[in-house]
């Protein structure tokens, strides 16, 4: 399929979204970064930290894809502001581990909780063989992507180019 056809579809990054509502989210989490006084980044590394257990500063920075003195600076801000906090790991007292503490998820789930309530009405909908499909689906579709990411990562890589126009 060639790039005109790509872009009439909806399916190209500058067309202004793609078919799983990309862009949307992005004016969603551009918001909410505003609306908590952060940069984009900042708010994307809290996302980053808010999904599970806490990381090391070296982990945020692999997941974010920024070095690791940027993530220091970053960290310093989000712990000003009162959204993390660092805490010594209980097995290895040598390593600094980062939270999300209770007060960015009291300010931030406001912003978050329509979208999340209308997103489980929605997949209510749905039939239990339909939603493993669709885990599935999203599953597989992150391992291609994040496998994408670290090839093009890779310094000299050249096997993504981009179409002729």
């Amino acid at each position: 399929m060639d790039v005109k056809r790509l872009e009439a579809r909806g399916h190209w990054p500058h067309s202004g979204g793609d078919a799983f509502g990309r862009c949307a989210l992005d004016r969603i989490e551009d918001v909410a970064a505003q609306r908590l006084a952060l940069h984009r980044t900042d708010f994307r590394c809290l996302d980053i930290l808010s999904r599970g257990a806490a990381l090391t500063a070296g982990q945020v920075a692999k997941a974010a894809g920024l070095s690791t003195p940027a993530v220091t600076a970053l960290l310093d801000r989000l712990e000003q502001a009162g959204y993390v906090r660092r805490v010594r790991d209980a097995t290895d007292r040598r390593r600094v581990m980062v939270e999300v503490t209770k007060s960015a998820i009291a300010e931030v789930w406001p912003i978050f909780k329509a979208l999340v309530d209308k997103s489980h009405a929605m997949l209510s909908a749905f039939r239990t063989d339909d939603l493993q499909t669709i885990a599935r689906f999203a599953e597989l579709n992150e391992s291609l992507i994040a496998e994408h990411a670290e090839t093009i990562e890779k310094p000299g890589d050249r096997t993504s180019t981009l179409p002729s126009r």
